[in-house]
């Protein structure tokens, strides 16, 4: 254990991605996202401020469905490669799951910025994104963050219950993504900043809503300035925005924690297929 260190083990990880599908998943996948919801709300006749907050939630939405397909794929690839031996049967394996859950959720985040980007190119040809560039990159980071504790989540899920089980609550976590916010698009066609108005209480302890709520918010925060009463509105937002960090802060924790505990533990029995 004495020559691992958290910058081999990171660069272990990288080199094993290396030519792997989920690379490319992520850049095809972050790219289309973004020009293609570009192009279709630079064309459409909404306000621009609450279509980027439509993008930013839609996107957010999706990613439940995302980390599970990306951390599925992996863990079936550590399989195939040699019954996990990459990560159980290394010196470290709390060291090797940290690296491992650092590099797909940097990995998130760079698929993440690529459709924002790629989105802010088509809307900043047809007139402007209707909100600043700051706040584009709040709401990057925004659901970067929220979506951490679904990476724990669903390598716990991937490692212990295999691939298909895990690919299937991502799709019901994005189905309660989108449930949270009263439907796709239900801000756009109403007018409202639906990110702050979305189901409170226990959706807050729910990490599936994290990232699109996030992600709207750091919109919505900016937008709020535009309308009237802005600035009572803004404080609303900071305290829904408060009051979501906190749990999502609390779970992520206890979930890294208890899965460092439990990956010293943990004996692989299932099979590629399942």
């Amino acid at each position: 254990m004495a020559g691992m260190t958290v910058g081999r083990v990171v660069a272990s990880e990288v080199v094993r991605l290396h030519g792997s599908v989920l690379i490319a998943i992520h850049v095809v996948c972050g790219l289309a996202a973004g020009l293609v919801c570009g192009a279709y709300f630079a064309a459409a006749p909404y306000d621009p401020g609450l279509e980027t907050d439509a993008f930013f939630q839609v996107l957010g939405a999706f990613m439940p469905l995302m980390a599970a397909i990306v951390v599925a794929i992996n863990i079936e690839t550590e399989r195939e490669a040699g019954d996990m031996a990459n990560l159980l049967g290394i010196p470290s394996r709390r060291l090797g799951l940290a690296a491992k859950v650092l590099v797909l959720w940097l990995l998130g985040l760079l698929a993440l910025a690529m459709a924002a980007l790629a989105y802010c190119l088509p809307m900043a040809l047809a007139g402007g994104l209707g909100a600043p560039i700051s706040a584009v990159a709040l709401a990057t980071l925004g659901m970067a963050g929220g979506s951490l504790c679904l990476y724990l989540f669903f390598i716990a899920l991937a490692l212990r219950f295999g691939r298909n089980t895990t690919i299937a609550i991502g799709v019901l976590g994005t189905g309660i993504s989108i449930s949270s916010l009263g439907g796709l698009f239900n801000g756009l066609y109403s007018r409202t900043l639906s990110g702050a108005a979305s189901t409170p209480g226990i959706s807050q302890w729910i990490p599936f809503t994290w990232p699109t709520r996030f992600g709207s918010l750091g919109i919505e925060q900016a937008l709020a300035l535009t309308m009237p009463e802005g600035k009572g509105l803004r404080a609303s937002i900071g305290v829904t925005a408060l009051d979501n960090l906190v749990p999502c802060l609390v779970l992520t924790l206890t979930l890294g924690l208890a899965l460092l505990l439990w990956i010293g533990r943990f004996e692989d029995r299932r099979k590629v297929s399942d």
